[in-house]
């Protein structure tokens, strides 16, 4: 099976007129336009297609519309079917929605912590005169030496976005940003200033925190369904209290994009879509992740759909979480050479996994699977298999399936 990654993109995607074709085609992105006007305050569907385009490049409005248009596209690609995600992450606002795709929170709760994050954001660098460049064509740690040395100077020039190993953004005040500029120049990298408001990712972000933090923690996480990578550590959400914590680091420190992408290549990613407008994210992909295919959802929706189709019946030949169970039951050693213990906690739970194993596999509820983990762990226990391996099994299967919403479900399957 192809593991499929979703990413979200974050601002810098937005456009005057995004989303259009998909507003007027799909009532359910029309449904979502009108609920995140109503929390807001204003009309989505106005600012994104008839306002003026500096408009929708600010800040506070860029990020909410965003993260509406990008859900909104989500749900039309998985509409009347579950499709095997084995990932998802986001950049920089992309993260949320992307915890919000994998149930994470709730629709409402992601507008209304958008709208202050955007809002924060924009407030913390109205008139601060800061801004980022990217550095392009020079190997990341030359970067970091050429500002470790600029700023030696008495300059503060800050890493924001671990992009790519050749591309580096950096953000501080416009002064020291042009003053970087040549220093990069006159070592060979290109360097493009961006069109954003100021100093993201940064330091200089620190008095958008306290709004920010606040309305973080209104808000109510669960664990989310599939595995969501975070921008601050490259690595997996552990907990939902991870996910409040590492959301409000965030804003000032760098995006590890980087990091994400060769932590999912690791995993052996196959399949990667960017969900959002524009196609940002897979020109950043393309070349970094080996032999996965990626695609734009905005830019090639039929490719994508039939892509989609590929993997679900592809998911459909593989045994399913009970099956899994099974295999691994009967995998794994034998340590307990107690005839009765085995008897009762081998025997009698492979026969009942096997009854488990003969319903209808997509139709199985949570109640049932939660059965199966617990009779597969029942089984691992009497052959006295160590608690590492049992965890690393379940943990295994969970991912496979993209049952991770049960890990925390039953104090035995934490991991």
């Amino acid at each position: 099976m192809k593991d499929l990654v979703i990413v979200f993109p974050g601002q810098g995607s937005q456009f005057a007129g995004m989303g259009k074709k998909w507003f007027d085609e799909n009532q359910g992105v029309r449904d979502r336009f009108g609920q995140a006007s109503d929390i807001v305050g204003y009309s989505l569907a106005d600012l994104c297609f008839t306002a003026p385009p500096a408009e929708v490049t600010r800040t506070r409005f860029a990020q909410v519309s965003l993260l509406v248009l990008g859900y909104a596209m989500y749900e039309v690609m998985t509409d009347g079917r579950k499709i095997p995600v084995s990932a998802m992450t986001g950049h920089s606002l992309g993260e949320i929605t992307a915890l919000l795709a994998a149930g994470a929170l709730t629709f409402e709760d992601a507008v209304r912590l958008v709208k202050v994050r955007g809002e924060a954001m924009e407030s913390c660098v109205a008139e601060s005169g800061t801004g980022m460049i990217a550095a392009v064509r020079m190997p990341v740690t030359d970067v970091e030496k050429c500002v470790e040395d600029f700023n030696s100077g008495g300059h503060d020039v800050q890493v924001a976005n671990y992009n790519a190993e050749a591309q580096t953004v950096l953000s501080g005040t416009v002064d020291d940003l042009k003053g970087m500029t040549a220093h990069l120049e006159d070592r060979g990298a290109k360097v493009v200033k961006l069109n954003v408001a100021g100093a993201f990712h940064s330091t200089f972000m620190a008095d958008a925190l306290p709004e920010y933090t606040k309305a973080l923690d209104e808000v109510e996480f669960a664990e989310p369904a599939v595995p969501v990578y975070s921008n601050v550590t490259g690595q997996v959400h552990e907990s939902p209290q991870a996910i409040r914590e590492a959301l409000a680091v965030q804003l000032t420190s760098p995006v590890r994009w980087s990091d994400i992408v060769a932590s999912l290549v690791a995993r052996k990613a196959a399949v990667w879509i960017e969900v959002g407008p524009k196609q940002v994210l897979k020109k950043m992909l393309t070349g970094a992740v080996g032999s996965g295919e990626v695609h734009s959802l905005d830019d090639e929706p039929e490719q994508v759909r039939a892509v989609l189709d590929q993997l679900v019946e592809l998911k459909k030949r593989e045994p399913g979480l009970v099956g899994l169970c099974l295999g691994a039951a009967a995998a794994t050693r034998n340590r307990n050479f107690d005839a009765d213990e085995y008897r009762d906690g081998v025997i009698a739970s492979y026969r009942e996994l096997q009854v488990l194993g003969k319903l209808d596999q997509e139709a199985l509820t949570d109640e049932q699977k939660r059965a199966a983990l617990d009779l597969l762990l029942t089984i691992m226990r009497t052959k006295q298999v160590p608690e590492a391996e049992q965890r690393d099994r379940v943990e295994s299967i969970l991912r496979r399936t993209g049952d991770v919403g049960l890990r925390t479900n039953a104090g035995a399957l934490a991991t």
